[in-house]
């Protein structure tokens, strides 16, 4: 494991940085300047959620801090893999074009990627 040694400061660290990476990630979604700022909320609300859900059940320590940043470390990625057909849908949406909802293989290879990250992610922490 790559982060056997951090401590608990080290892992809000890296919170810090996957909730801003994909901050940024979903900032890249939003059409209108004015909006840009709704990026954020997903970050906040999946790291109460998680810290909500981890109180709930009593899971203390380094937990809660390395499933957020996995999650959100996903979640950039994701955005980073799938950039091009991203780039095309924001581009017709903008141009007025009718966006065509995914194929069902698309929505397929979307959650096995997904998945694979997810699995990468949880190996390396």
């Amino acid at each position: 494991m790559l982060t056997s040694h951090f401590s608990r400061a080290d892992w809000w660290i890296a919170a810090f940085v996957a909730g801003t990476a994909a901050a940024v990630a979903f900032r890249a979604l939003v059409f209108e300047k004015k909006n840009r700022w709704k990026a954020v909320l997903p970050p906040l609300v999946a790291g109460l959620g998680i810290a909500l859900g981890s109180a709930a059940r009593g899971i203390e320590g380094n937990t809660p801090l390395q499933l957020y940043t996995a999650a959100m470390l996903a979640l950039a990625l994701m955005r980073v893999i799938f950039a091009g057909y991203i780039r095309r849908l924001m581009e017709q949406a903008r141009s007025g074009q009718p966006v065509q909802p995914p194929k069902a293989w698309q929505t397929m290879v979307f959650v096995l990627t997904l998945m694979a990250i997810m699995l990468g992610i949880a190996v390396t922490l």
